[in-house]
């Protein structure tokens, strides 16, 4: 297979648009590293960050609703109708805040993998061990249950992060998985990675430094008053915490779907 094109396919949610200046100064890259962007917003993600992306020429769509999951499924129904060669064509599946702290802070990384002539028809993109521990305790500590248990499901040696949300797939992966009923809000963020294995008929994985904790970006002026610290502390609130053990209970739910479970012998 020859150089492949990427189509990015991505989800935002920024009620503030805090991460303007950061997404004006990854403009360039993004442009050199996708020949297609497509961008879906949620319905409180104002419009200015609606016209700022179509201004450079991006495919930027609101969802109207406010579940994850029509979300997602929007960003990749939409990212599906751009593919004309399946061939030379890919799926590269990131959060857009994620995304621009990578390019931001390990633009060499992601280019590299880009650049890499993926073969497979699913390359699962976790986070490094270093990358993972970046993120708060309300993160942390559900996120490894999800983890843990999707790969017992796939019979994983080892654990994969699983819910990392970034993968590089095929158009007919793309299709397979939008035929999937996802029953909960959230809970695709560990089901899809078990669907997009056991589909794909060549796949691996890899962990990155780049996936490391996103969400300080936003906060730079509150960082600056209080120190990461604090600030951290603050965060990792009840509504928080709550927040993280939905997203668990869904993923479980939906996970447990996905497979069949048997007394051992």
């Amino acid at each position: 297979m020859g150089k492949i094109d990427f189509l990015l396919c991505s989800t935002f949610h920024d009620p503030e648009f805090r991460l303007k200046d950061l997404i004006k100064s990854t403009l360039p890259k993004l442009n050199e590293l996708f020949v297609k962007i497509i961008v879906c917003l949620t319905p409180y993600t104002p419009d200015e960050v609606h016209s700022l992306l179509l201004s450079e020429g991006f495919n930027s769509i609101v969802e109207p609703s406010e579940r994850n999951i029509d979300t997602y499924r929007t960003a990749l129904k939409t990212t599906i109708e751009y593919i004309n060669d399946s061939e030379i064509q890919r799926i590269f599946h990131i959060d857009f805040d994620r995304l621009i702290h990578w390019i931001n802070k390990y633009p060499e990384e992601l280019t590299n993998i880009l650049n890499n002539n993926i073969n497979e028809e699913y390359l699962h993109i976790g986070r490094t061990t270093r990358a993972f521990n970046t993120h708060p305790k309300t993160q942390k500590e559900t996120e490894i249950i999800v983890n843990e248990f999707g790969s017992k499901i796939l019979g994983f040696e080892d654990t994969k992060d699983l819910i990392s949300v970034c993968y590089i797939f095929s158009k007919n992966l793309g299709k397979k998985i939008l035929k999937i009923n996802n029953f909960t809000t959230t809970g695709f963020y560990g089901s899809w990675p078990i669907y997009f294995w056991n589909f794909a008929r060549s796949k691996s994985y890899i962990e990155v430094e780049g996936h490391e904790w996103e969400t300080p970006d936003r906060f730079k002026k509150e960082i600056g008053e209080i120190g990461f610290e604090r600030w951290k502390r603050q965060f990792q609130s009840a509504e928080e915490w709550h927040k993280r053990v939905n997203v668990l209970h869904d993923c479980l739910l939906e996970m447990s779907n996905s497979a069949k479970f048997e007394f051992k012998k």
